[in-house]
Formats: C-alpha cells, structure tokens, sequence
C-alpha cells in the first residue's frame, strides 16, 4: 500500500498543475479508490501466498516450525501470529515484483534528493513555467494507454490532439470531463491518474512496462478471431495479451501473458523466445516465468492455429489440434488456451514450459475452464523506438499480404477467362466466336 501512494504521489508531482490545482492542492481527477485497492489486494494475496508456500516447503524439507524450534520460528516470525519477516518480503519482492520498490520509493527519492545537474546555459534558457519544474526534467511519469493509430493510419492529426483509449482492465487515457480552448472547441484531454494495473506491471519490469503502451487490440473493435488475428499478425515486439474471464464459480479473473516474440500464424507447432510469461492480475498477482528448455521437454511458449487460414483438402478429418491462442502444454491441450470463437478461456496449472502455478481460482488442480468475456485486449509495450520498429514491421507485412492478395485474385481472373474460352467452363459467353470462324 505504501509503494502504491508513492509511485501515485511520484505520479502527479511529475505532471505538476496538468494533475492538481496548485493554489488548493486538490487533484483534477478524483483517484479510482476501488481498483487501488483491488491492485493492492493483489499484491498482499500474492506475498501471502508466496510466504506461505515457502514456510511449508521448509517444513517439510528443512524441519521449519518443529517444536524443539518453536521459539525461533516465532522470533522469525515477528513473534506473532500473521507477521513476515523482512526476509520474506525481500525474497517475494526479489521473485514476483523486482522493480517495486526501484518505480516507487527509490525514484521518489531520486526525485527529491539526487536531481540532475544541468548546465547553466541550459538552464537559463529554460522557460519560467510550472510546468517545467525540476520534477519533469528527471524522469516521465508511469505511462497511459496510447493508440496505434498515429502507426498503422497515413491518415494525421494535429500535435497534441488524443485518441481516447478505454479498457476494462487499465482504465482510460482521457479525462471524463475534457476540456476546452478559447473558441469553446471541446476537446479530450489526457487523464492525468495512475493507473493501479499499469503500477504492478512496471513493478513487473519497468524496463518491459515502464515505457509506451500502444492498444492493439480491443473488443470495440470487432469482437472476432480474425480481427485480434489482424491486430497482432506481423507486429514485431514485445506485447502483452490481457484478458478478464468469469470462472465456473462466478468469479472474475484477470489473466494473460506476456512475450517478446513475433506472432506467426498456423506452424502448427509451438514458437517463440524465453523471454515471455504468464500471469494472473486479479485476485492474485501471479508471475509463472518460462522454464529452459531441456532436450525435447518444455520450449513450447507461443501458439496459434487457425483454420480459417489453412487450406485443408479434407475438411471432416479434423487434425484434433486446438484451433485458437495459447501458451504452453500441448498443440491439443494448451496450459493457457483462447479457442478461435472468442468464446472460451482454459488454464491449467502446470505444464514443462513455464512455471507451477494456479491462474484461475485456486485452490484447484484440474483446468480452469471459463467464459471469455469481451475485456481486456493486446498492448503494444516498450520503448518508443522498439514500438515504432515493431509496427513498421506490422505495416511491411501487411503490404506483402495485400500484394499477394491481389495478385492471386489477377492469376484467378485470367485462369477463369481461360477456362471459359477453351470450354472447360460451359458458357455461351464466347460462343459468337465459333458463329464468326464458321462463316
């Protein structure tokens, strides 16, 4: 909780006037309490769960908590019932969230106490503006939800103008409010909160998460296989798949996964790096890392089959691959799978590719098997270069695909009309040709 209000704190200090009157010292926007709290109560559940996990473990293989070592485990313990030790948490914050404190505590006292020098005749060409405070000049503060628009459109728009971009799981990048100019023009402005899941993904990494955030894709924006298929086919980067699911037990559940890999349709086969994850947000922040891969075990990350791109000459011979989005397991039974109508979402527990853990409803040992509700999305992360690297990539692909597309529907065309002229296809179109050459 501590952690959470500083890096919120950091947050608006960073934006100045843009975040709060600085005459009352009350923010433009009233914080979003709730999803504070929920993010909060993720990262508890987590700590809890790993300490727990970790006492056992040393009970059982170590002689933790024996009777002859009571007074110790106590003592460890803080002397009471429910307490973790220092530790504890430093071994939790070390595995789980490595960069919690660093994107909080530490840049708030880097801010402070430790802020940068620069030249004078820098400074002195500075303007004396509050929005250029000393606060600025240091770091960025945590990033919002940005479009892909100004990337994948050629259509452009003015400097300083927003594309509003709404998710379920992050919140908006847009004031409710807006604002307006001089000539009364209204127009969207950028919201200047935290957002509490963006704050655990950069306590993740903040070098994965600590940069821009660019919406792939959204159920706004068609709520179809091949829509979310066209948003990330041949985008080169890193991104992050995020979605809620409701559990047989009516429980909502935030999960997904993240990978530094290129997306490739239909291999039939598992691709991608080790530098990729799977997660669950709410209720629990879990982070399942991916596991080497030793001979032929494990290595299975990323898959993606889809039989609206594959031609097969016998349609009812079914291959028994799943057909949909997963990570891990199996080509049939992936550990963590979205089938290809968008409609179903399964987990399970473990599998040789990433590490041991529940990214349902715990606790439970058999799949996780739910409804996929229309929440959530895939987000472009990273640096800015990264990014536009990636989506350059995106839109050469894409020209490749439409080159080929055209020139298929032209080979076509022509076969046809040969087909036709030599009476392979039976038509009459031609057949005043023959009337001509029979006079």
């Amino acid at each position: 909780e501590f952690c959470c209000h500083t890096a919120s704190m950091l947050h608006y200090m960073q934006q100045n006037e843009d975040a709060f009157n600085l005459q009352s010292m009350e923010l433009h926007e009233p914080r979003v309490v709730a999803t504070e709290a929920t993010i909060i109560q993720a990262l508890t559940s987590s700590l809890n769960e790993y300490v727990t996990k970790t006492r056992e473990h040393e009970h059982n293989f170590a002689g933790y908590g024996v009777t002859n070592n009571s007074n110790s485990a106590s003592s460890n313990n803080g002397g009471a019932e429910g307490c973790i030790t220092k530790r504890e948490f430093s071994e939790w914050q070390r595995k789980i969230v490595p960069d919690l404190l660093y994107c909080s505590v530490v840049r708030m006292f880097e801010v402070l106490f430790f802020s940068p020098e620069l030249p004078s005749h820098l400074l002195s060409s500075l303007p004396q503006n509050p929005k250029n405070s000393i606060f600025q000049k240091y770091s960025r503060p945590f990033p919002i939800l940005e479009s892909s628009k100004e990337f994948t459109t050629k259509t452009t728009t003015k400097a300083g103008d927003l594309t509003v971009v709404s998710s379920p799981v992050f919140g908006s990048n847009a004031r409710s409010e807006g604002i307006s100019d001089s000539a009364n023009n209204s127009a969207a402005a950028a919201s200047t909160l935290l957002s509490p899941p963006i704050f655990a993904f950069t306590s993740i990494s903040t070098t994965k998460f600590g940069g821009k955030w660019h919406r792939l894709y959204a159920g706004a924006d068609g709520w179809t296989f091949q829509k979310l298929e066209h948003a990330i086919m041949g985008y080169d980067g890193p991104t992050l798949l995020v979605m809620k699911a409701s559990s047989k037990q009516n429980e909502t559940v935030t999960l997904g996964a993240y990978t530094a890999a290129k997306w490739e349709r239909n291999k039939r086969d598992f691709f991608g790096v080790p530098d990729c994850f799977l997660f669950q947000l709410v209720p629990t922040l879990r982070v399942l890392k991916s596991l080497p891969k030793m001979g032929t075990r494990g290595g299975h990350y990323m898959y993606f089959h889809s039989n609206t791109n594959t031609q097969n000459l016998n349609p009812s011979k079914k291959d028994e691959l799943a057909e949909g989005l997963g990570f891990g397991g199996t080509v049939r039974t992936p550990r963590l799978f979205i089938d290809c109508h968008l409609e179903e979402c399964r987990a399970s527990s473990k599998d040789t590719s990433f590490e041991e853990g529940n990214l349902g409803v715990t606790p439970s040992d058999d799949p996780f098997s739910s409804t996929f509700s229309p929440s959530g999305g895939a987000f472009a992360v990273g640096d800015k270069e990264t990014i536009m690297r990636g989506f350059q990539a995106q839109n050469h692909y894409r020209d490749i695909a439409d080159s080929t597309l055209r020139n298929a529907r032209t080979v076509d065309k022509a076969a046809f009309l040969g087909d036709m002229r030599n009476g392979v296809i039976e038509t009459k179109a031609f057949a005043h040709r023959g009337q001509v050459d029979g006079r």
